[in-house]
């Protein structure tokens, strides 16, 4: 053992010998110094062991019975796997030429019969200890080569990263900035970021986070360093500047950290917001005003009337609300075209302002109807003062498309608080006064009072009939189907509230759901229209009416004062209707308290099941934000917007826009107030996905509605 005691193994010997007495001397003296020994007694039985036995060493006699030592090695040393495995040969024969053939054949040794123990266990040892050394330095090559291979792979892996990262770093199109969260240093930056923020990257590079003159306005800089160093990410949405020439920009950071070695870096990406931000500002402003004139819409004008009628009502004093229609427009427009016509209405826009005071609003409602909101009035002859004014503005000719036009207007004036303390009201009033002024010959204004219209009374005896009106069954539902364009598919049912009056039979919407909001009663009935309209379509199923949703109107007052979310979970409890047939129909006015309980109360809405949608877009504060933000599943485009996109560019183009974004938004787009095949065939072009209006079917009453199912989904749908 001590001979071998520092390898790591057992060496093992092959001994080639065909005389017994021979073997076993030499293998009792090999095992007793800690050899394994293997046998073999010539050399064909040599060469079929040594690929499975692998030994160290080969002891080998010369002579032996069939093939020779000379050849037996000879053969060992044309094979790969044993060709370096040292051979002694074993031989009583002593003339220099047999030695010299022992060489040639591949032999590293040669010993003589008979044996002298320790002379040939050394000559094993140090053959067998060279072997192994050569064997294990063979190896450790090998190894080196892999390493080196891999560790050039690896180089070669990190050099194209870089190189990925660097062509990505500097073409990104957003800006971005890397920086030491240890010492506030900027490490690298784009030369996206470089523009935005106005500094070479030579300076920025030597620059502190902190001390950037943008990110010190925005945010101090040292806090953006403290909350990534203890919250690992941060998000500002909106971080807007006015550059050097003038422009402003705007952009959306997201930063996070991340360890390089032992570096702990910030790593901010500067997204330019700015054209969405033009595009909700351009949106917005379509939404608010009139596309033809530029003069506010109504739902601008109804917000500023409030805003007045609060600060008058703070400072006692009056506000005026005058509402003027242009006398024989209609003749004009037909007779000479919508382009006279719509130059007529730009001109007498302009015109109006040109006799507005600086806080007077002048709005237009639609076709040739314009108002004009007065605040900080004293008296009605304030009024008075500027419905002359408006007269004596109309009065020059028009000269449009070369032709000379003279118009006049009819005026009716109402007064806050004396002919109304709601916006409404005070519309309304103003209405009546000018078909009064209307009536008595036009070219004329008209104050408002009580003893003018038996409508303005009709609104009190109203106010009082409606106490207890659902108790008494008085409301129902009538459905207005929604057809798919595609398939003429009929998707929806739009429950419409209706009230039929005991002694005036139906009365419109428009008249007493303001009322009903006026007196806080929209809860009350909500509730009952929204379990109406399950239990209603749960009735329609029973009779095999499948697949079809029903969509139910929901107002301000019910989402935030009452408890929507319970109203709605009953409503589908005690009917049992399925969650997936019933929509809600949104306002826009609804969506501008655009804040958490908003979110918190859509967000357990839909977590119901049921479907949210965005009713009237584009009326209201539309914003693109509220598609991005709220879970919708669908916006539905204003009655007013279809019919007049056919004549109307910008209301056409107002139109696709929606559509393009609904689209984009995988939002299901319903359009209102089709009447005409041409307004259904230029939705079809545009892709529009589902219709409602007077073109399918008005409102029905629920019998009426169930046999329009059953007979239009047996004639028109698959099933």
């Amino acid at each position: 053992m001590s001979a071998i005691g520092h390898i790591e193994t057992i060496p093992r010997v092959l001994i080639v010998d065909d005389n017994p007495n021979n073997l076993g001397l030499i293998v009792d003296h090999l095992e007793g110094h800690g050899y394994e020994v293997l046998v073999a007694l010539d050399g064909e039985e040599a060469l079929e062991r040594m690929p499975f036995a692998k030994p160290d060493l080969v002891l080998l006699d010369v002579m032996m019975p069939g093939i020779d030592g000379f050849e037996t090695c000879r053969r060992l040393k044309a094979q790969a796997e044993t060709q370096d495995i040292p051979v002694i040969f074993m031989t009583a024969l002593s003339d220099i030429d047999s030695k010299i053939s022992g060489f040639a054949a591949g032999g590293v040794d040669y010993v003589s019969k008979p044996f002298q123990r320790e002379e040939l266990l050394a000559r094993i040892a140090s053959h067998v200890a060279l072997y192994r050394s050569r064997r294990t330095l063979r190896e450790q090559e090998a190894r080196l080569r892999t390493e080196v291979a891999a560790r050039r792979a690896t180089e070669i892996a990190l050099r194209e990263s870089e190189v990925r990262y660097r062509r990505l770093f500097e073409t990104a199109a957003d800006g971005i900035m890397v920086f030491d969260l240890r010492d506030g240093l900027v490490v690298d930056a784009n030369p996206v970021c470089c523009q935005m923020l106005e500094i070479e990257r030579s300076n920025l590079q030597r620059m502190s986070v902190a001390d950037i003159p943008l990110l010190r306005e925005q945010s101090d800089g040292s806090k953006v360093l403290s909350t990534l160093c203890h919250e690992g990410q941060a998000r500002w949405e909106d971080w807007s500047w006015r550059r050097s020439d003038g422009s402003t920009l705007s952009v959306e950071v997201n930063a996070s950290s991340y360890l390089a070695g032992e570096r702990l870096l910030g790593h901010c990406i500067l997204r330019d917001v700015s054209p969405r931000k033009e595009a909700e500002a351009k949106m917005r402003y379509m939404a608010l005003h009139d596309t033809l004139t530029g003069l506010p819409n109504r739902t601008m004008m109804m917000d500023r009337l409030n805003h007045q009628i609060m600060e008058a009502s703070l400072n006692e004093r009056q506000v005026s609300l005058l509402l003027l229609d242009l006398d024989n427009f209609k003749a004009i427009n037909d007779s000479l075209g919508h382009f006279v016509g719509d130059g007529l209405l730009e001109e007498v826009a302009v015109r109006l302002r040109s006799i507005l005071r600086e806080s007077d609003i002048a709005a237009r409602l639609g076709g040739d109807e314009f108002v004009i909101s007065a605040g900080g009035l004293t008296s009605e002859a304030e009024a008075e003062q500027i419905a002359q004014r408006v007269l004596e503005a109309l009065e020059p000719i028009f000269q449009i498309e070369g032709r000379s036009l003279n118009i006049t207007s009819s005026i009716g004036i109402a007064m806050y608080p004396q002919d109304g303390k709601e916006a409404q009201m005070l519309l309304q009033a103003a209405d009546t006064a000018m078909y009064k002024a209307k009536k008595d010959g036009r070219c004329q204004y008209r104050l408002f009072s009580q003893d003018l219209s038996i409508a303005a009374d009709s609104w009190h005896s109203l106010t009082n009939d409606l106490h207890g009106a659902c108790e008494r069954g008085e409301f129902v539902l009538h459905y207005q189907p929604q057809i798919a364009i595609g398939t003429s598919k009929v998707v929806g049912m739009e429950a419409l509230l209706r009230w039929n009056h005991p002694t005036l039979n139906f009365i419109e919407p428009s008249v007493f759901i303001p009322l009903l909001e006026e007196q806080g009663r929209m809860v009350e009935v909500g509730r009952w229209l929204l379990t109406e309209a399950c239990r209603q379509n749960v009735e329609w199923q029973a009779m095999g009416i499948t697949g079809v949703r029903v969509a139910v109107n929901i107002s301000a007052q019910q989402f935030y004062r009452d408890d929507i979310v319970g109203s709605v979970r009953n409503a589908l409890q005690e009917t049992g209707l399925e969650p997936c047939w019933l929509e809600l129909e949104l306002t826009e006015s609804l969506t501008l308290e655009d804040d958490e309980a908003t979110h918190r109360i859509m967000g357990e809405l839909k977590e119901l099941g049921v479907k949210l949608s965005l009713d009237d877009f584009g009326t209201g504060w539309s914003s693109l934000g509220y598609l991005r933000h709220f879970p919708l599943d669908g916006i539905k485009i204003d009655r007013t917007f279809v019919r007049d996109m056919l004549e109307d560019r910008n209301t056409a183009a107002i139109v696709q826009s929606v559509l393009d974004l609904a689209r984009q938004l995988n939002l299901e787009c319903v359009a209102e107030g089709v009447e005409t095949e041409e307004q259904l065939a230029h939705l079809r072009d545009s892709k529009c996905q589902v219709m409602q209006g007077f073109l399918c079917r008005a409102a029905m009453a629920p019998n009426e509605s169930a046999v329009f199912l059953k007979e239009y989904l047996s004639q028109n749908q698959v099933t």
